[in-house]
C-alpha cells in the first residue's frame, strides 16, 4: 500500500476515493473560491449536483441572502488571516431552505501562494432543534434560569430572570453575572466566595440575597448545575427561587424571639433559658465584650432541617412560622436537655456547644452532644410524622455534624447587641460536616469519635476537604449509643 501511495496519480486517486465516500460535505475551491470538487455527501446536503455546483463561487452558490454572504466573507478573512475557520453557522440549500451546519475551513497554500481552499460542511440540524427545545423550555419556565461561561459572564438569561431582577436579556447577556446581581459590596463578597465554590461541583445549593437593577433587595435560594462537554466544564446554569415570603416569615420569627428575649431580661426569666453563668452574667451586666474570652476544648454541634424550603411552597406564612417556632422549640430542648449552650440560630439550622460556658469533662461533653443530637432527630421525627397526620406532607428530617477541638469562647458584641459565643476553626469543621451529612444522618470528627468510640456504633464515611486544613478531615457517621434500646 505504501509502494504503491508513493506513485503521485495514485496518491491523487486515493484522496479523491476518499472525498468520495466521506459522509461529510466537502467543497474544494480553488484561489477565486470557485468550486472544483463538490463530493457526493454535499450534493445530498446542499440539493446541488457536481454539474451545478462546479465553477460557481462557493459563497455564490450557498449564502442566497446578503446576510449569509457577509458571513461566508468573515469566514474567508478569518480563513486566510488565522489558517482556518470553524464555526456554527447556516447556509441555503438549492430549494432555497436553511440548513444548519458546523464549518470548517482551512486554506490550500503551494509554498507562500495561496492556492485555494477546502471546506467540510457536517449538518447539525437535529443538535440545534435539540437546543432551540429546551431553550423554549427556559422560556417558559417560571424559575429564573441563566447560563454562564467558564468567566461567570451571562450567556442566556430567561424571562423569569427578568421578572426577577428587573434587566432585560439585552442588558444581562455579556456581562458578569457577580457585577449584576451582587452590587451590594457584602452581597458581591459572598458571591465571589459562592461562584469558586460552585465551579466543580456536581450540585451547589444555597440561599442568599441579591440585587435587583433598582437596587433593592431579593431573598433567593440558588442552584448551580454544571455544563458538561466532552468530560470538561464549559458552562453552567444558575437557577434562582424567589423565596422572599419564607425569609420575611424567618425574619418575623427572629423579632419575635428578639423581643421574648428582650422581655426574659426585663423580668428575670432569662436564667430558665440559658446556662446559669451566662444567664447571672447578662443580668448583672458583668458579660462585657472586652472580657470573658478563654482558649477551651468543646464540642460543636451544628443542625438544619432538610425538607423545610420545599415545605415551604405548601404552606402560609403564618403556618409556616408556627412550624419553625416549634422546630426551633424543640429543638432547644433538647441541646439544654443534655447540657449544651445554644450558640445560634441560623433559619433553620442550629449551632450549640458543649463544654462552655460550663466546663465539661472532654468524654462526657462529646456523648452529651451525640445524645443531643441522636434526641433531636428523634424529635424533628415526630415533628414530621404529625403534620403528615394533619394532611401536610412533610419529608422532614435533620442532618448533624459533630466536631471536637479547642476554640474561643466568651461574650463577642457591641453596645448594640452581645452574645456568648464559640469561634475556631473547630466550629468550622463542625459546620461542614453537618452540610456533608445526609438528611437523617449525624456525622463527626475524629476527635470526636475517638473519644466515645467504645459508647457508640459508627461508620467511617470518606474524609472531607476542609479550607484552612492541611490534609482532608476524617468523618464518622454515627449510628447508635451502646446499650441503648
Amino acid at each position: 500500500m505504501e509502494d504503491t501511495l508513493q506513485q503521485p496519480e495514485e496518491q491523487r486517486r486515493y484522496y479523491e476515493a476518499l472525498i468520495e465516500a466521506s459522509p461529510t460535505a466537502i467543497a474544494i475551491g480553488d484561489a477565486e473560491f470557485r468550486i472544483r470538487t463538490w463530493n457526493p455527501a454535499a450534493e445530498k446536503l446542499f440539493g446541488f449536483s457536481q454539474e451545478e455546483a462546479i465553477g460557481r463561487h462557493i459563497d455564490d452558490l450557498l449564502s442566497a441572502n446578503e446576510e449569509f454572504r457577509e458571513e461566508a466573507r468573515a469566514v474567508n478573512r478569518e480563513m486566510i488571516l488565522s489558517g482556518r475557520a470553524q464555526r456554527f453557522t447556516r447556509r441555503t440549500r438549492k430549494d432555497g431552505s436553511f440548513v444548519d451546519v458546523a464549518l470548517r475551513a482551512a486554506p490550500i497554500m503551494v509554498g507562500d501562494r495561496f492556492a485555494g481552499v477546502y471546506a467540510f460542511y457536517d449538518d447539525i440540524g437535529e443538535l440545534v432543534r435539540q437546543r432551540r427545545y429546551f431553550e423554549s423550555l427556559l422560556q417558559i419556565s417560571p424559575a429564573a434560569v441563566v447560563m454562564v461561561d467558564r468567566s461567570l459572564v451571562v450567556t442566556s438569561w430567561n424571562p423569569a430572570a427578568e421578572a426577577l431582577f428587573g434587566y432585560s436579556a439585552e442588558e444581562a447577556i455579556g456581562t458578569n453575572l457577580d457585577d449584576l446581581v451582587a452590587t451590594h459590596p457584602e452581597i458581591h463578597e459572598e458571591a465571589v466566595r459562592y461562584t469558586e465554590e460552585a465551579w466543580g461541583s456536581s450540585l451547589f445549593k444555597r440561599a442568599a440575597r441579591r440585587t435587583r437593577k433598582d437596587g433593592s433587595l431579593v431573598d433567593v435560594e440558588i442552584s448551580a448545575v454544571p455544563v458538561i462537554l466532552d468530560s470538561e466544564q464549559i458552562a453552567y446554569y444558575i437557577i434562582y427561587h424567589d423565596i422572599s415570603e419564607l425569609a420575611h416569615a424567618r425574619r418575623q420569627l427572629e423579632a419575635r424571639v428578639d423581643e421574648q428575649m428582650a422581655e426574659l431580661v426585663r423580668t428575670g426569666q432569662l436564667a430558665k433559658f440559658l446556662p446559669r453563668q451566662v444567664a447571672e452574667g447578662l443580668l448583672a451586666g458583668q458579660l462585657a465584650p472586652e472580657v470573658g474570652f478563654e482558649r477551651r476544648r468543646i464540642t460543636v454541634l451544628f443542625a438544619d432541617m432538610v425538607g423545610f424550603t420545599d415545605l415551604s411552597e405548601t404552606l402560609e406564612p403564618e403556618e409556616l412560622s408556627e412550624l419553625l417556632n416549634e422546630y426551633l422549640r424543640q429543638m432547644t430542648s433538647a441541646v439544654l436537655a443534655n447540657g449544651g449552650t445554644l450558640d445560634n440560630f441560623i433559619g433553620d439550622g442550629i449551632m450549640a456547644v458543649f463544654g462552655a460556658p460550663e466546663a465539661m469533662p472532654e468524654t462526657e461533653q462529646a456523648l452529651s452532644a451525640v445524645r443531643a443530637a441522636i434526641e433531636m432527630r428523634r424529635r424533628g421525627r415526630d415533628l414530621a410524622g404529625n403534620l403528615r397526620a394533619k394532611g401536610i406532607p412533610a419529608d422532614l428530617d435533620i442532618r448533624v455534624g459533630l466536631n471536637t477541638g479547642r476554640c474561643t469562647v466568651g461574650v463577642f458584641g457591641s453596645d448594640v447587641i452581645r452574645a456568648y459565643k464559640a469561634v475556631g476553626f473547630a466550629v468550622n469543621v463542625a459546620a461542614r460536616l453537618q452540610s456533608a451529612a445526609e438528611a437523617g444522618s449525624i456525622l463527626c470528627g475524629f476527635r470526636t469519635y475517638a473519644l466515645i468510640r467504645d459508647q457508640v456504633t459508627a461508620e467511617p464515611r470518606d474524609p472531607l476537604r476542609v479550607k484552612g486544613a492541611a490534609r482532608p478531615v476524617e468523618a464518622w457517621e454515627i449510628t447508635g449509643l451502646l446499650g441503648s434500646a
